[in-house]
């Protein structure tokens, strides 16, 4: 009895399965992240949830792993964020592409927050379990190989990631001197803000009159991609160079960042001239962070324009504004002002906000957003 006690108690480490006798816990697939594993009982284990490494700072405490049962069971799953706090309603999945969050009563979270018991319903089916849907770079290759199939868009290898994955970027009309550039996903766990980029990506690409009178006057750059090693490790925040991509634009020590200081360099030497700049990212409800007043910007006012003209048409997407002053932290909204004082545009998407509402609201955004461009084009 001891004995059987000391090993129920055992830490199994992240990488090695974690059974009990009656399901098994594993991470053997992109974009998982489980910690060290502690079996409590025939249905009952509890996960440690940490970091990739002790640098990260901010709090996204990314989860992924996969539950096996042969029989119909119950799994009770203990996430321990130990210092951290839970902040994502849990996604379970039986293909890994469709993607369900769990009811609300299958979630207790502790007082303190640093503790949420998950019940999950098992079967035959492996049951995938995350805090938000798995999109792995192999989610962006298919992504970009259709886009590039049914569009003018060019798609190029921009660079690589610090292991040596693939960044991709998506291109159009490149003989236009005008060039606006859209990033995404630089933060792993930040799956929200990815619906936000395709939706509005496919209609600045679509064929609508308007889309196509865009990509007649402007070139658009996107990279949709940019930390493709933190997304497929699972991490909460950095590359593996245990940085944060959007706190490394200006030293461009990364070498994702760096392609990006490439790029800018080579289009000011060729004189291509930036005109915009929208990062997508996510956080806990939508907002957009913009320019303040006193850092004016060519075109004048754009962006509360831009984002007032789109609110009228987004009853059921609520958002705001954040205009901020430009700051030393060296994000890339601060460094695209600082360099161009063009509208520089960090979009936010609300974590758990409705997944076809953020791509509704991508649609309208990308439509004020090119008829914006465009009449400040016209007027020049």
């Amino acid at each position: 009895l001891v004995a059987s006690c000391a090993s129920q108690s055992a830490l199994i480490p992240a990488g090695s399965t974690c059974s009990t006798t009656t399901f098994s816990v594993l991470d053997d697939f992109a974009g998982a992240r489980r910690g060290a594993c502690e079996v409590h009982g025939d249905n009952h284990v509890r996960i440690e949830i940490v970091p990739e490494d002790s640098e990260v700072k901010n709090p996204s405490p990314w989860f992924s792993f996969k539950l096996v049962s042969t029989r119909a069971t119950s799994a009770e799953v203990v996430l321990d964020y130990k210092t951290w706090k839970h902040r994502y309603v849990p996604k379970t999945s039986t293909d890994g592409v469709h993607w369900s969050p769990l009811a609300e009563n299958a979630v207790q979270v502790s007082a303190d927050g640093h503790r949420a018991t998950l019940s999950i319903p098992l079967g035959s089916e492996t049951v995938w379990v995350a805090a938000q849907e798995l999109m792995t770079p192999t989610v962006y290759e298919d992504w970009e190989a259709a886009m590039a199939a049914r569009s003018d868009a060019r798609l190029l290898v921009f660079g690589e990631s610090r292991t040596g994955r693939k960044i991709m970027r998506l291109d159009s009309n490149s003989k236009s001197r005008d060039v606006v550039l859209l990033v995404g996903r630089q933060h792993p766990p930040e799956v929200s803000g990815a619906f936000a980029f395709f939706g509005f990506w496919e209609t600045v690409f679509g064929d609508s009159p308007l889309a196509t009178r865009f990509r007649e006057h402007f070139q658009v750059i996107s990279i949709p991609l940019m930390n493709p090693d933190g997304v497929a490790n699972g991490h909460w925040r950095h590359n593996l160079g245990r940085t944060d991509l959007n706190r490394d634009w200006g030293p461009f020590v990364q070498p994702e960042t760096r392609l990006i200081k490439t790029l800018l360099d080579e289009l000011d030497r060729d004189g291509y001239r930036l005109r915009a700049f929208i990062d997508f990212n996510s956080t806990n409800r939508n907002l957009f962070y913009t320019q303040a007043d006193t850092d004016p910007t060519d075109p004048v006012d754009f962006s509360r324009n831009w984002l007032d003209a789109a609110r009228p048409q987004l009853s059921n997407y609520p958002f705001t504004n954040e205009a901020r002053p430009t700051s030393d932290t060296a994000n890339g909204k601060n460094y695209m002002y600082k360099r161009y004082g063009i509208p520089s545009v960090t979009y936010e998407v609300g974590d758990e906000t409705d997944r076809a509402a953020t791509r509704a609201a991508a649609v309208i955004f990308a439509e004020e957003f090119m008829k914006l461009m465009l009449q400040h084009a016209d007027e020049q």
